[in-house]
C-alpha cells in the first residue's frame, strides 16, 4: 500500500486518469462509452492502493452525502444564459436560425428538462472525479491554482477523446485546444465554487449536466447555420468562451477565500 499525501494523491489521480484517457480512445468502440467514468475508476484506484476502500470517511469526502440544494439554480442557470447568448449572438449575426416559432414551451421545457437530468446523470463520473475527489487534495493550493491545476488536466483528458479517438468534436484542429482550454479551465472554476460553497458535489454534476444539455437542446433546435457557429456560439465558441472566463475572474475577484480543507 503507497501512503501519499494529498497532492501525492492528486499526482497519481491524474496519472491515471490520463493513462486511462489514453488507453480508452487508442481501443475505441465501445469501451468509449466508458471514457466519462475514467476520472471516478482513478479516483477508485488511487484509493484502493492506499487499502481505503471500505471506510465511510473516504466516499463522504467525496461529497455526496449533501445535495446542495441552494447551489442548484446557479448551477442550471449560468450554463442557460452562457450559451443561450452564444446562440444568439449567432442568429443574430445571420450564422444561426434556430426554429422555435411554433413551438410548444411547456413541451420544450419538458424536454430541456429530461435532457439535462440525462446530461448530469452522465456527469457522475468525471464530477465525482474531478470535484469529487481531486478537489478537496488540491484545495490547499488556493482557488486559482486549484482551478488552473484541475482544469488543465480535466481538458487535456478531453484530448485523446478528441485527437486519438476522433470521437469528440471530430475534425478539430490543432488549434481547436485553445479555445477548448480556456473554456474548460473557466468551467472549471465555477464548477469549483459550486463543489466548496455547499459542500457538495451534486451541484458540480447538474452544472455540467446542464451544459452538456442545454447545448444539445439548443443544437436541435437549429435549422441552419453557416460554418462561424461553432466559432461564435457552440461550447467554445468566442462567447461562451468569454462568458465563462468573466464568471471565472468575477468569482476570484469578489469571493471570500475558501475555508481550509
Amino acid at each position: 500500500m503507497l501512503k501519499l499525501g494529498r497532492h501525492g494523491q492528486a499526482w497519481l489521480f491524474g496519472l491515471l486518469a490520463l493513462s486511462l484517457a489514453v488507453a480508452t480512445a487508442f481501443a475505441g468502440g465501445r469501451f468509449l462509452d466508458s471514457y466519462g467514468w475514467i476520472p471516478l475508476a482513478a479516483a477508485v484506484l488511487v484509493i484502493l492502493t492506499g487499502g481505503s476502500l471500505r471506510r465511510r470517511a473516504t466516499w463522504s469526502g467525496f461529497g455526496i452525502a449533501t445535495a446542495g440544494f441552494r447551489a442548484w439554480l446557479p448551477a442550471l442557470a449560468i450554463p442557460g444564459v452562457v450559451l443561450t447568448a452564444g446562440y444568439l449572438a449567432a442568429a443574430l449575426t445571420g450564422n444561426a436560425q434556430l426554429g422555435l416559432r411554433g413551438t410548444n414551451p411547456a413541451a420544450f421545457a419538458a424536454t430541456t428538462v429530461a435532457i439535462v437530468g440525462a446530461g448530469s446523470l452522465e456527469a457522475i463520473g468525471e464530477e465525482l472525479g474531478w470535484r469529487g475527489y481531486l478537489l478537496p487534495r488540491l484545495a490547499d493550493l488556493g482557488r486559482v491554482r486549484a482551478g488552473l491545476v484541475g482544469g488543465l488536466l480535466w481538458a487535456t483528458w478531453h484530448a485523446p477523446l478528441i485527437y486519438i479517438a476522433a470521437a469528440y468534436h471530430n475534425g478539430a484542429g490543432p488549434l481547436y485546444m485553445l479555445p477548448f482550454g480556456i473554456t474548460i479551465v473557466a468551467m472549471s472554476f465555477v464548477a469549483n465554487e459550486l463543489r466548496m460553497a455547499s459542500g457538495s458535489s451534486w451541484p458540480a454534476v447538474i452544472f455540467h449536466g446542464a451544459h452538456n444539455g442545454i447545448w444539445f437542446q439548443l443544437g436541435a433546435q437549429t435549422v441552419g447555420s453557416t460554418g462561424l457557429l461553432a466559432g461564435i456560439g457552440e461550447e467554445s465558441g468566442i462567447v461562451p468562451m468569454t462568458l465563462y472566463s468573466l464568471i471565472a475572474v468575477w468569482i476570484v475577484l469578489r469571493r471570500p477565500a475558501w475555508r481550509k480543507p
